[in-house]
């Protein structure tokens, strides 16, 4: 009984750091993508300010 209780509780916690890792790594994926859309904002504002004065 205590081999299944053992196992029991080691893959609950293998399932936990897993979902962990994979929330982690969503919010990487999340900031990445808002960091590339404020750096092509900037690029594209930048480019509007250019135009306008030449």
């Amino acid at each position: 009984m205590n081999i299944l209780l053992l196992f029991w509780s080691s893959v609950s916690h293998a399932v936990a750091a897993l979902g962990r890792r994979f929330d982690q790594q969503d919010q990487r994926d999340v900031e990445s993508y808002l960091g590339k859309s404020q750096s092509f904002a900037d690029l594209e504002s930048r480019e509007r300010y250019w135009l306008q004065t030449h």
